[in-house]
C-alpha cells in the first residue's frame, strides 16, 4: 500500500473528485490504529512466535486490498480499508520481521536486516510499476483484485510453510552456530518494555526516527503528485517513484553491511544527508533527469531508517522483549510516515506549490540528524535489563 497510495491520487480524483490531501489522509487512519496494534502485535510475537501471525496477516491483507475494488464515492469507505489494514495486518510490517531476523542473526545482524528490508525496496519498484501498468490496462478497480489475490494465494501459504520463528527450531543459535546447553541463554538477554521506557535512549531514538519518517515518507509518497504538478506524464512519474524504491535497496544493503563494522548512527547520518540534497532539489523545481536524481537521493536515505531503527533497539535493549519494544517505536514511526506525506500535501494545497512545504521538511530532517548524532555508544546488555 505505501508503494501505491501516491499512484491512487489521480484515478480517485478522476473517479470521485477527491483531492490529494483527502486520498493521503487515509494513511492517518492506518496510523491511528497502528499505535495500539503494533505493541499488541509485538507482544504476541514475543509470546507465540511470528510465523502464524505473519502468515494470517498476509491473508487478511490480500482480502482487504481486494475489497478496494468495491469502494464508492463515500471517502469514509476508503478510509475504513486503511483502518482495517493496520488493525489486522501490522504483522506484515517490520514489527514481526525485525524480531525474526534479530533472533536469527547477531554478528551479521546489520547485513541481515539490510537484506530483508531491501526486499521492501524491491517490492516498491515492482508494485509501483505493476500497479500503474494495471491501472492503465485493466483499471484501478480490477487491479486491486489482482493484487489482493496474489497476497492471498501466493504469499500467505509461502509464509506459513517456509518461515521459521527461531534458529532453535532447527537446532541452531544465531548466525548458524550449533546449539549447546548454555547457548540459548543469550537470546533472552535484555530489557523489558517497562525498563526500556525508563531509559533516555528509548525516547531519543523515538524522537529521531519520528522526524526521519516524516521527511523520507513525506517526499516519497508525494513524488508522483509533485511531478504531475510539473506536467510530467503519469507513467514517467510512476517510474521516478520506482527509482526511490530501487535506491532504497542500495541504501539498505549498504547501511546493513556498514553497521556491522561501524557505529550505526554515524552510518545512518551518512545516508540521510542525500535526502536533504534530494528534497532541496525538488524544492527548487527539479524536473526531468534532475528529478530522477533527486528521487534516487531520497531513496538512498529511505534505505537508512527502518533497518537502522531495528538494529539500534536490538543493541541498546537486547532481545528479551524486542518485539514489544520495537513495536512501540514502530507505532510512532508509523505516525511520522503518515504525518509527513499529509503535511506536505496540505502545505502544497494551501500555498499552491510544493516548494514551501518541502523547505519545511528539510528543517525537520536537519533536526532529526542532529538528534541522531547524539545517540550514545552501545553498552553490554545484562540478562535482566538492570544496570550492568
Amino acid at each position: 500500500i505505501p508503494a501505491t497510495t501516491g499512484l491512487l491520487v489521480a484515478p480517485l480524483r478522476e473517479a470521485f473528485g477527491w483531492s490529494p490531501p483527502q486520498v493521503l489522509f487515509a494513511l492517518s487512519f492506518a496510523t491511528l490504529v497502528t499505535v495500539p496494534a503494533a505493541p499488541l502485535t509485538g507482544a504476541l510475537v514475543d509470546r507465540w512466535g511470528a510465523r502464524r501471525i505473519i502468515a494470517f496477516s498476509f491473508l487478511a491483507e490480500g482480502l482487504i486490498i481486494a475489497s478496494l475494488r468495491y469502494i464508492d464515492g463515500n471517502v469514509w469507505s476508503f478510509y475504513a480499508r486503511y483502518f482495517a489494514l493496520a488493525a489486522f495486518c501490522t504483522a506484515t510490517t517490520a514489527v514481526a520481521f525485525s524480531a525474526v531476523i534479530s533472533r536469527w542473526f547477531d554478528k551479521r545482524r546489520g547485513l541481515a536486516l539490510g537484506i530483508a528490508f531491501a526486499g521492501v525496496g524491491v517490492g516498491g519498484v515492482v508494485w509501483s510499476l505493476a500497479t500503474q501498468w494495471l491501472f492503465d490496462n485493466v483499471g484501478w478497480r480490477q487491479a486491486f483484485l489482482y493484487m489482493g489475490g496474489f497476497l492471498a494465494v501466493v504469499v500467505f501459504p509461502t509464509m506459513l510453510l517456509l518461515l521459521k520463528d527461531t534458529p532453535q527450531a532447527m537446532g541452531q543459535t544465531p548466525d548458524g552456530v550449533p546449539q549447546t546447553s548454555g547457548s540459548a541463554r543469550a537470546e533472552v538477554r535484555g530489557f523489558t518494555l517497562s525498563q526500556a521506557v525508563r531509559d533516555y535512549r528509548y525516547w531519543l531514538v523515538l524522537a529521531t526516527f519520528f522526524m526521519i519518517a516524516c521527511v523520507t515518507y513525506g517526499v516519497q509518497l508525494n513524488m508522483v503528485s509533485i511531478l504531475r504538478s510539473q506536467g510530467v506524464a503519469a507513467q514517467t512519474a510512476a517510474a521516478t517513484q520506482a527509482a526511490i524504491w530501487a535506491a532504497m535497496v542500495l541504501g539498505r544493503l549498504s547501511t546493513g553491511w556498514l553497521m556491522d563494522r561501524f557505529f550505526a548512527p554515524r552510518v545512518a547520518l551518512a545516508f540521510l544527508a542525500p535526502c536533504v540534497i534530494g528534497a532541496g532539489m525538488l524544492a527548487l523545481g527539479a524536473h526531468g533527469p534532475a528529478a530522477f536524481a533527486a528521487a534516487m537521493l531520497v531513496g538512498v536515505a529511505t534505505g537508512a531508517e527502518g533497518d537502522v531503527l531495528a538494529y539500534l533497539l536490538g543493541r541498546y535493549f537486547g532481545l528479551r522483549h524486542f518485539g514489544a519494544i520495537y513495536a512501540t517505536q514502530f507505532a510512532l514511526y508509523a505516525v511520522g510516515s503518515s504525518t509527513g506525506p499529509l503535511a506536505l500535501s496540505w502545505g502544497a494545497a494551501a500555498t499552491g506549490r510544493y516548494s514551501t512545504a518541502l523547505w519545511g521538511l528539510l528543517v525537520v530532517a536537519l533536526i532529526g540528524m542532529a538528534l541522531l548524532a547524539r545517540l550514545p555508544k552501545f553498552e553490554r546488555i545484562p540478562v535482566d535489563g538492570s544496570a550492568a
